[in-house]
């Protein structure tokens, strides 16, 4: 019989994981060396959260869940930023921790710490593996991961516990599940579209890993309704498609609220409020569509169609609503026309405006580059602008909205699709994972590290402008960055103009090499400070 570590490693490979990321103890290290029995790849990363945001992109590339390990008390305790990132931004991860002895319990408290009660609020499932119900606890985490909502799970054991039999228990027999029918709720939206002229898509985090792109494609042609998508949903309809509106959910005033203030009705379709600043609050007819329930907290709903949304779109493709000539094509139109006459503020001596290196790296990219961003102001900035031409390509904490996601993501990215990453980060972000760019260089992959140099907190700098406060707290001295990408080993380009953002990404993507770009950015250009109405 195998032993726990070695059927949970055979669990692992079953699943089809690939790889784990990490940063082990000596309390499970038994855990670790049946990982590499396996052949499953561990990355040693520097932080634990990182691993967990790794592996939270590495479940949204690949539809399966992704896999971090860390030792108990410290390890553990650092993971927890990542995992409520997997659990608010709904990423199936799954948390191997160290444990503490069992024989040694209530005789010893060196970093001994509740991983139960920590990790509660903000898992699916935790439990402590021992031979009696390893077979049952580690069954139902990898099945909690991935279905309804998807969420983080969390699993301990001690190396002693790991290196004793696992006492299989009989299976039971798995019930099939029924297919949903759908056929009087689909009654219900063609009975509610009746006389409706303004129809409106919104998309949210939960498309994947269903990934109905054609679908949405289609239903929004065949209402000819405006297109919302929100950061985790970029793409879904490409940003040139006549019928994309733009993002919702960075700030309290997203200019796409005006289109929802207009319309008539509103397709939910993926849709999850975590992702929104400003609550929801609109009562008019609405028709949620998802793979799980609407609920925490629910939102005011007409029609709700729970189940595989590939399928119940399909079934909706050929649904029509009264809509107005002036609406669709021609409303989205006229509002980005409204929003390309704002005029731009002037950015200051060697700077440049961050509308200039966004545009800079659209130009310079493909189709299906893959962008992961950092939290801060070019978080807001980057989620609202962004053209995303291709679904799944773009990456960023929104739930949960954590410091240090972005070169944590992009490593991830580019380890698992062996393509070209971009990472958009702040300042005082990349200074949090600063240690990463040495996995990034070990690893030799092609991610260009983008970090946006202005020496501050600026989205919390802007908000003490807007009310009135002195700057205080939230400006800092960056390192030499030249200096910190030679130490790694990293290309270095300095930003200062609008030629040199060009040429800095040209040569980064030729090279397929580790590189940093230090970009010279001006925050007069960023939505929250030009816009001082505008909170986030």
């Amino acid at each position: 019989m195998a032993t726990i570590a070695e059927y949970f490693a055979e669990q692992l490979t079953a699943a089809g994981v690939r790889r784990v990321y990490g940063l082990p103890g000596g309390e499970n290290v038994v855990i670790l060396d049946a990982i590499r029995q396996r052949g499953i790849e561990f990355l040693l990363v520097k932080n634990e959260s990182s691993a967990c945001f790794m592996a939270a992109t590495e479940a949204r590339l690949t539809g399966k869940t992704g896999v971090a390990l860390t030792t108990l008390g410290p390890g553990a305790a650092n993971a927890y930023a990542g995992l409520a990132h997997a659990y608010l931004d709904r990423a199936p991860v799954l948390l191997i921790t160290a444990a503490t002895d069992p024989a040694e319990a209530g005789r010893h408290s060196h970093q001994v710490i509740d991983l139960h009660a920590v990790f509660k609020p903000v898992v699916k499932y935790t439990a402590e593996l021992a031979p009696g119900n390893a077979v049952r606890a580690i069954g139902k985490a990898m099945t909690q991961a991935s279905t309804d909502r998807p969420g983080p799970v969390h699993l301990r054991v001690h190396n002693r516990i790991a290196s004793q039999r696992v006492e299989r228990e009989p299976k039971p027999d798995a019930t099939a599940a029924r297919p949903a029918n759908h056929g009087s709720s689909l009654n219900e939206v063609r009975t509610l579209l009746a006389g409706k002229e303004k129809p409106i898509i919104v998309l949210g985090l939960g498309l994947e890993p269903a990934a109905p792109y054609s679908e949405i494609r289609k239903l929004a042609e065949s209402l000819r309704a405006p297109v919302i998508d929100t950061p985790k949903s970029k793409g879904a309809l490409p940003a040139d498609h006549a019928l994309y509106a733009g993002a919702l959910g960075l700030t309290r005033q997203d200019p796409v609220y005006e289109l929802l203030d207009e319309a008539d009705c509103i397709f939910a379709i993926g849709f999850d409020v975590v992702e929104l600043v400003k609550p929801w609050d609109y009562q008019k007819p609405l028709i949620w569509i998802a793979s799980w329930e609407n609920r925490d907290p629910r939102i005011s709903s007409d029609v709700e169609l729970v189940g595989n949304v590939k399928d119940i779109l399909s079934a909706l493709a050929d649904v029509k609503a009264a809509t107005a000539v002036s609406w669709g094509v021609r409303r989205v139109r006229r509002f980005q026309d409204s929003l390309a006459a704002i005029e731009l503020p002037r950015a200051g001596a060697n700077r440049i405006l961050p509308q200039t290196f966004l545009n800079a790296l659209r130009a310079n990219t493909p189709d299906d580059i893959i962008i992961t961003t950092d939290v801060g102001s070019h978080k807001i900035f980057a989620a609202l602008n962004w053209q995303a031409r291709e679904p799944n390509r773009y990456f960023v904490s929104n739930g949960l909205s954590g410091m240090g996601f972005g070169l944590s993501s992009a490593i991830a990215a580019a380890e698992i699709t062996g393509q070209t990453a971009i990472c958009i980060t702040g300042d005082a972000g990349l200074a949090m994972v600063m240690g990463e760019l040495g996995l990034l260089v070990e690893r030799q992959l092609p991610v260009l590290v983008t970090v946006m140099n202005d020496a501050a907190l600026d989205l919390i700098r802007s908000a003490q402008q807007r009310q009135g406060h002195d700057t205080f707290g939230t400006e800092f001295r960056n390192p030499d960055f030249g200096y910190i990408a030679r130490a790694y080993g990293l290309a270095y380009h300095k930003v200062e103009s609008e030629r040199d953002c060009h040429r800095a990404i040209r040569e980064g993507l030729a090279a397929r090499a580790p590189t940093l770009i230090d970009v010279m950015i001006d925050p007069i250009g960023y939505p929250t400070t030009v816009h001082s109405s505008r909170e986030s």
